[in-house]
């Protein structure tokens, strides 16, 4: 048997004499770039187990891009300084070493979900992308939302804008009592307590209790219908006069609604 172990030590010996199995290693520097080579980082190897350091150093060990293309486009991710990687070595050779990612049994991770790409800073911002959604947390408690042709954007005070491009429709609320609401023909501001509305070729301003429309229509026909007292005991306004209050109801009308 031990013969045999040899001769397999020995095979093994001649044909990768620098042969090295993947190790954990403990991130000593990041290099920073942009350049050639740069993204690499400084390691020392640890025993694996005890994650105790050796005195193996390995510098400028590439780092495993999560992406890349041409012309410098890719997704870049160093691990930390004090963080624990993995190396391994391009065909067991350890003249060329590379991190092949984060030990994940030393790797405190934030919170996750199958199905999920999720990007963070380890503390409020947040990115989430799935199917149907994309999400972004950010530092100040806004979050905005991506969801089949619909945006949102909120806030932890109640501030809310969204966008549906299949509606068509645009709405904004300050998080107390005033909102903007824009559709194909309606456009609609309230603050809570007044309100104005574009309807298509009309337009209307009312709060609670009375209406613009309203009030100049009933101001129109109070004149029309106008009469004095005295001598002569009554006046009536002229049928002329009349006619173009009458004229100037039906405009008022086709500007405004009730």
């Amino acid at each position: 048997m031990k013969s045999g172990e040899n001769f397999l030590t020995n095979l093994l010996d001649r044909l990768l004499p620098n042969r090295a199995a993947p190790v954990l290693a403990r991130v000593l520097k990041v290099h920073e770039g942009p350049g050639v080579d740069k993204y690499s980082c400084d390691v020392q190897v640890l025993k694996a187990g005890s994650l105790e350091e050796t005195d193996q150093i390995i510098s400028e060990v590439p780092i495993n891009p999560v992406w890349a293309s041409k012309e410098n486009k890719g997704l870049y991710s160093p691990p930390p300084e004090g963080g624990v990687v993995i190396v391994g070595f391009l065909e067991w050779n350890v003249a060329f070493p590379y991190v092949q990612g984060v030990y994940s049994n030393k790797y405190n991770a934030q919170k996750f979900e199958k199905d999920k790409f999720i990007l963070t800073d380890g503390k409020d911002l947040r990115f989430e992308f799935s199917d149907d959604e994309i999400l972004l947390h950010d530092t100040n408690g806004f979050e905005m939302r991506f969801i089949k042709g619909i945006y949102n954007l909120v806030n932890d005070e109640g501030l809310n804008f969204e966008i549906d491009s299949e509606e068509k429709t645009f709405l904004f609320f300050n998080g107390e009592e005033s909102w903007v609401k824009v559709e194909p023909d309606i456009i609609t501001a309230d603050n809570g307590k007044i309100s104005a509305v574009l309807n298509n070729d009309k337009c209307s301003i009312k709060n609670e209790s009375k209406s613009l429309f309203t009030i100049i229509d009933n101001i129109v026909q109070h004149v029309h219908d106008m009469t004095t007292n005295g001598s002569p005991n009554t006046h009536i306004v002229s049928p002329s006069d009349k006619q173009l209050l009458l004229q100037d109801k039906s405009d008022w009308a086709e500007l405004m609604e009730a």
